[in-house]
């Protein structure tokens, strides 16, 4: 059964951890449809900081893709609608595992994020997030730059299985300031999209059902595609991944 998205509710992130009842309503709402946006989770101007890093890394190191596998190495790589992908997608991005030291120490700083993903999925607040994956999995920070004029991706929906129910997602660029057009959605049951970049700001967190469908219309269609600028949506993914060799969890499905 496809899942459909619902309603906006704003949320302090700090009040749901700890607080069982509120976390058991918030995986209710969200097995439902409902996209919870936590505000100001992290400071914009350290966002801004992560986001020059990211740029400066784009432009000086050459792209590459590494499988997800324990000790693999953080990463960047393009995807210009790739047609090997899963999902027919035009961005760059940037992947973090666990086992790997960076200048941000970035999954200290995401720790309570991956919390309240695990504890609505019903599972121990630190599972997969450890140095070491665990049944198959492994947390992944994935950057995901969609350049003005080019990048977008097909609307599609993701696995919900043992180890997610949702994707958080952090927001790293302004709509209406970085760029004006398109960007993330989220469908509802008679086809009208969520816009959801336009409901948030640098630094808020979504948490909403993988399952929905879900994309990203191209940035600003009518720019010019400049790789190398990196003007355009930046976004970050606290994702939990299957690994490479991990038959048993499906892969995520395109919609159209």
């Amino acid at each position: 059964m496809t899942v459909f998205a619902r309603d906006i509710c704003y949320f302090n992130q700090e009040e749901v951890l700890d607080h069982p009842k509120k976390i058991s309503l918030m995986k209710e709402k969200i097995l439902a449809g409902d996209i919870y946006i936590a505000k100001r989770v992290y400071p914009p101007e350290m966002v801004l900081e992560i986001r020059d890093y990211l740029k400066r890394v784009g432009q000086n190191s050459l792209p590459n893709y590494h499988p997800i596998e324990e000790g693999a190495p953080n990463f960047h790589r393009m995807n210009i609608w790739d047609e090997r992908s899963y999902v027919k997608a035009c961005f760059h991005q940037f992947s973090f595992f666990p086992w790997n030291q960076d200048v941000f120490a970035l999954f200290d700083k995401a720790r309570d994020v991956y919390r309240i993903k695990n504890l609505i999925t019903g599972l121990p607040e630190n599972k997969f997030i450890g140095r070491t994956p665990e049944e198959g999995c492994a947390a992944r920070l994935s950057f995901q730059f969609y350049p003005k004029g080019s990048g977008g991706m097909n609307k599609h929906s993701d696995p919900v299985d043992h180890h997610q129910i949702a994707v958080p997602m952090l927001i790293m660029s302004q709509k209406g300031k970085d760029f004006m057009k398109g960007g993330g959605f989220a469908e509802k049951e008679n086809g009208i999209k969520v816009d959801v970049d336009a409901a948030c700001e640098i630094g808020d967190v979504v948490y909403f059902n993988a399952q929905i469908p879900h994309g990203v219309d191209i940035v600003d269609p009518a720019t010019g595609s400049r790789w190398l600028d990196f003007e355009g949506r930046w976004i970050l993914l606290f994702a939990i991944n299957k690994l490479a060799d991990n038959t048993a969890i499906a892969n995520a499905r395109e919609l159209i």
